[in-house]
């Protein structure tokens, strides 16, 4: 056949449209499913959200790729440049410009190496930026009121958590259902997070959390990618809730793990951090009150021993003794009185001596001693009596001496805690003035100790917050 002359040629005759739609057909219907391997190269979305891309590999020949808005939408993961992927697809041209590609329908990253090399230049980055620093975590209430579990409806990790508070120590759950795996779960998170922390603005009626715990069951590492998405670790460090972060088993780990107040490394184990078990709290409080009541015990002690030195020791035996001492000096006196009066009469009757006038004598003397002696007996009990008197009522004297003194003591201590209540930390801080303390925990007093910027931490009444302060004049 002489192919020099055309015109003599028997050969069809294409217009440019027509070969561009033949080629089009014979690859469509030759390539309609297509498994390629290659590594993302000039990656573009488009206004339109159509992504844009090419595939090259280790010879670096290329063939361009089209991902449609609906099927960008689906993608659980982040496209990037130089990430290794395997997609699923059908081979097209484009007729104006004679080009052929690949109309990408499913897309992944190619094995669990090239997801771990994604995850760890994502970490490097955001702790790069500082969003896993110690310094930006916040504590964790000790006994919270309220806690907000994100987490999936279908899922067990939302039972085991409820189970184990129900153990340990029951408390108010706002539960917020979002998907934890798949398309939009990344989206969904994040979102859940800011609801909850905007409560105060979307809904007053509902009470906000003072805890959350964010996080999902074990799974592969495809499973788990919604907790190494950039959008949720950023979700977790802007949240003004403390976050703990339970994704997966033990072994796992994921970058919501590093920017969260607290990792945990299971569900379960993130409702044992959250709360403390009542059991225990309550043979703490039993131990405390044991403590107390020895302190007290022993304070009742040293204020009897104390008591005890202003009491008279003994005091009846020492009247019991002068009443005896009494007794004697009385039964000597009216036995020399006897033997007196005996002396006499005897001496009466042996000198024969009229009766009447010695013995008148005698009686009147005996009289006169009778006298004496029930006077001397008088004065006795009177004396007795006043002793008897001041002993009785010296102890009760000195009692209601040392009660006063008890009860001064009670009202000066009275006073001094009033003024110290009155000038305590807390409630200066409740009259609206707050406290300023430097990174090394150092109160900041002056403005000359602040130096171009400085990082603070202002305590108010309910809590604090962390801040960077300008000198003006520096």
């Amino acid at each position: 056949m002489n192919y020099n002359n055309t015109f003599e040629s028997n050969i069809k005759e294409y217009t440019v449209t027509e070969l561009s739609n033949a080629l089009k057909k014979t690859l469509e219907i030759n390539f309609d499913v297509v498994h390629l391997r290659g590594e993302i190269s000039g990656l573009t979305i488009a206004a339109s959200g159509h992504v844009y891309l090419a595939l090259k590999d280790k010879n670096n020949s290329l063939i361009d790729g089209i991902i449609w808005k609906g099927q960008a939408n689906r993608i659980n993961f982040k496209l990037e440049d130089g990430m290794e992927v395997i997609v699923i697809g059908r081979v097209s041209t484009y007729a104006p410009r004679s080009k052929y590609n690949i109309i990408i329908n499913s897309i992944e990253i190619a094995g669990e190496g090239a997801l771990l090399k994604l995850i760890e230049e994502r970490r490097r980055l955001l702790a790069k930026e500082g969003l896993f620093k110690e310094e930006f975590k916040k504590p964790l209430p000790y006994i919270p009121e309220t806690i907000g579990i994100i987490t999936s409806d279908s899922g067990a990790a939302f039972d085991d958590i409820i189970i184990r508070i129900k153990k340990r120590f029951p408390v108010k759950i706002l539960f917020y259902p979002v998907s934890v795996q798949g398309p939009g779960a990344a989206g969904q998170i994040s979102k859940a997070i800011q609801n909850i922390n905007n409560l105060p603005i979307l809904n007053q009626n509902i009470q906000v959390p003072d805890l959350l715990i964010v996080g999902r069951g074990g799974g592969s590492l495809e499973d788990l990618m919604s907790f190494n998405e950039e959008v949720v670790v950023r979700a977790i460090f802007n949240s003004k809730i403390p976050i703990i972060s339970a994704v997966g088993h033990e072994i796992d780990n994921s970058l919501s793990d590093y920017v969260a107040d607290v990792r945990a490394p299971t569900p379960t184990a993130a409702a044992e951090i959250a709360l403390p078990d009542m059991k225990v709290l309550k043979q703490n409080v039993d131990m405390l009150n044991n403590k107390i009541s020895s302190f007290i015990q022993s304070r009742i002690i040293v204020n009897r021993e104390k008591y005890l030195k202003y009491t008279l020791p003994k005091f009846f035996n020492i009247i019991e003794n002068k009443i005896q001492f009494l007794d004697t000096i009385n039964s000597e006196l009216l036995y020399k009185k006897n033997f007196f009066i005996e002396n006499y009469k005897n001496k009466i009757s042996n000198n024969n001596i009229e009766f009447y006038s010695p013995l008148n004598y005698c009686k009147n003397q005996m009289q006169n001693l009778f006298s004496k002696s029930k006077l001397l007996d008088s004065v006795y009990k009177n004396l007795l009596d006043k002793k008897y008197f001041l002993f009785i009522n010296k102890p009760k004297i000195i009692n209601e001496k040392y009660k006063k003194y008890i009860n001064s003591i009670n009202i000066n201590y009275t006073k001094s805690a009033i003024a110290l209540e009155a000038n305590s930390y807390n409630n200066i801080l409740e009259k609206g003035f707050a406290l300023i303390k430097n990174e090394k925990n150092k109160p900041i007093i002056r403005s000359s100790n602040i130096i171009k910027e400085t990082r603070a931490t202002i305590h108010f009444y309910d809590g604090k917050i962390k801040a960077i302060l300008k000198n003006r004049d520096s």
